[in-house]
């Protein structure tokens, strides 16, 4: 099974309120970065954004070219006619728009060397894995438009749509090698970002809880075929989420800087996520099994709560 995509949060460089030393002599990794200063704090999390961007802006693309991808398969495996195949459309890429002199390809020298490197390398390979899945869906949209499923009935077109999914998967694993070093470089440079921050317990509650929320349909996913067997083990976890909920919506909004009503509208998204969470798991008990859409529209359910995060910080 393709790996499902997964959007992920942009830290606002709004937050900056304080400047720290830089001395990263001899020091792990993260902690490096915890002690630089704000000004390389900011070159850091500007850099990571970017990556973000560029990441939730190719998943999106490669999702509805997979989806063509497997409208065409269907049609091919029963008997392709142009009324059938009328609907498939190649998407149109709109290209990034960057208006700072920060790019991907380029990591910025507030980054360690270790870290310079591994980025120059993944951004590599992950801009690579992107532009050879559109070329193989190239060949499928030519193949479309010239009909020639005629010819063959439609074996080549099956074939490509094989290659599609596949060059999909390796996108999915390259990006998911990619992102997780983003977040721990993130995470890092966060620590100046918040400190003596008045906005500190409201953002550290509400990644925590995103994260959370992520975690929970994680484990949906791995064992959504059989949910018997971690229909336990999900109901544990929901009821972490719920009682999450309940004490971080009550943290006293009051030091929020007139951000109070932010504040409570993500945690209306996070109650509305645990009613739609609720509701799945009871149909889920009752069917046996989790589909593709259950896991989708809670999917829905957590990029509203990342959407009224990204208001809040704003």
């Amino acid at each position: 099974m393709m790996k499902r995509p997964i959007l992920y949060i942009p830290l606002s460089l709004a937050l900056f309120t304080t400047v720290l030393s830089c001395n990263n002599t001899g020091k792990p990794a993260t902690t490096a970065y915890e002690e630089k200063s704000a000004s390389s704090a900011n070159d850091v999390i500007e850099y990571t954004n970017l990556i973000v961007d560029l990441s939730n802006k190719n998943t999106g693309y490669v999702v509805r070219l997979v989806k063509n991808a497997d409208r065409a398969a269907d049609a091919f495996k029963t008997k392709p006619t142009f009324a059938s195949l009328a609907g498939i459309i190649k998407p149109i890429m709109i290209p990034m728009i960057r208006h700072g002199k920060i790019t991907a390809d380029k990591p910025v020298d507030a980054l360690n060397k270790e870290d310079q490197t591994f980025f120059k390398e993944k951004v590599a390979a992950f801009n690579g894995s992107f532009e050879k899945l559109k070329t193989t869906y190239d060949k499928l949209d030519d193949y479309l438009k010239a009909q020639d499923y005629k010819d063959d009935k439609g074996a080549k077109g099956i074939a490509l749509a094989d290659s599609i999914r596949n060059d999909a998967q390796a996108f999915f694993e390259i990006k998911e090698v990619l992102m997780k070093r983003v977040r721990e470089v993130a995470d890092a440079s966060e620590i100046i970002v918040l400190k003596d921050s008045p906005l500190k317990d409201y953002i550290v509650a509400m990644k925590a809880d995103m994260q959370s929320v992520r975690n929970f349909i994680d484990q949906l996913e791995k064992g959504g075929e059989d949910f018997n067997k971690i229909s336990a083990a999900a109901q544990t976890a929901y009821e972490t989420l719920e009682k999450d909920q309940a004490a971080h919506a009550a943290i006293d909004p009051a030091k929020a800087e007139g951000k109070a009503p932010y504040y409570k509208s993500f945690y209306d998204s996070f109650h509305d996520f645990l009613l739609l969470s609720k509701k799945t798991l009871r149909d889920a008990k009752e069917k046996g099994r989790l589909g593709d859409s259950d896991l989708e529209s809670l999917d829905g359910a957590l990029d509203t709560m990342i959407g009224r995060y990204n208001t809040f910080t704003n």
